[in-house]
């Protein structure tokens, strides 16, 4: 039976790679604070250069993204189903993050609506950015295995649990725009010169984990955190970071010297985090 896969475009996926394997990218829609009345899709066409660039050339830039809807979804299942696709799994952002998965499902109650003969598997990642990447390739994988879609579905779910994800923030001042933090914590932090690193829980939201001075010591703490002070290694880490090289450089040093075994990937996010971070944010994730 013909297997098809779907994800969002906050899984970071790079859009050729996502042609390249096959898998259907839903965009999130984003608004700027420079014209909030322009609805920019984030897809292949979307210009991520020059939405870093507007951090630095628009004063008080920020950026705001909102799920895609049932339709946009309905969509992509529709196109799946005339390649004759009968079954469909997707894997989206963490539901302690965003409703985007159900969109998803009412996506895929509009499809058993009108095709009752394609069945819709859904996937919490619990996570955000390059972790629903992991898991799509996981799941093609098992496919390949000759597994069936309820049975990668599951094997999907419980493998998200095995995904951690710790950003290093910039500063504190997208969080509070964004209204993550309190004006009391913003002060106290700035004040303090401290930048807190978070990670996202067993439920699929963001906490903090602790709280660092500088890059360095924040990517080295990430690490620490990550292998559970050293004693428990990935197979496989995803560098990423809003749009800073010199970072992410620095943190792919410490992971070759620490984390000798595990698959290294590098890439810049877009919107999803970093309307939330600002840029220059620094993140991994750690897949066991």
């Amino acid at each position: 039976m013909k297997l098809g896969f779907v994800t969002d475009s906050g899984s970071d996926i790079d859009p050729d790679y996502a042609e390249k394997i096959g898998v259907k990218v839903v965009p999130l829609s984003i608004t700027f604070s420079d014209a909030d009345d322009v609805v920019h899709l984030e897809d292949k066409n979307f210009d991520l250069d020059s939405y870093y660039d507007k951090y630095n050339t628009v004063d008080d830039f920020s950026a705001k993204t909102a799920q895609p809807t049932p339709n946009d979804f309905f969509i992509a299942y529709e196109e799946l189903a005339k390649e004759g696709v009968k079954e469909i799994i997707v894997v989206t952002l963490s539901s302690g993050l965003s409703g985007t998965i159900n969109s998803a499902r009412l996506g895929a109650n509009m499809l058993k609506r009108k095709n009752k003969n394609v069945k819709v598997h859904l996937v919490d990642s619990l996570n955000a950015s390059y972790s629903e990447v992991l898991l799509v390739e996981e799941g093609m994988n098992l496919q390949k295995q000759g597994l069936e879609a309820e049975e990668i579905a599951i094997k999907l779910g419980e493998q998200a649990k095995n995904i951690k994800t710790y950003i290093l923030f910039p500063s504190l001042k997208y969080l509070r725009k964004g209204g993550r933090i309190s004006i009391t914590k913003y002060f106290l932090g700035t004040l303090l010169r401290k930048r807190p690193i978070t990670v996202v829980n067993q439920e699929g939201q963001n906490e903090v984990a602790t709280s660092v001075t500088d890059t360095d010591e924040g990517i080295h703490k990430i690490l620490e955190l990550a292998s559970e002070n050293f004693t428990r290694f990935p197979k496989q880490v995803v560098i990423i970071h809003g749009n800073n090289l010199d970072y992410a450089g620095r943190m792919k040093k410490q992971l070759k010297k620490h984390f000798k075994k595990a698959k290294i990937t590098t890439r810049c996010t877009g919107v999803t985090i970093s309307a939330h971070t600002g840029p220059n944010v620094i993140a991994l994730i750690s897949y066991f």
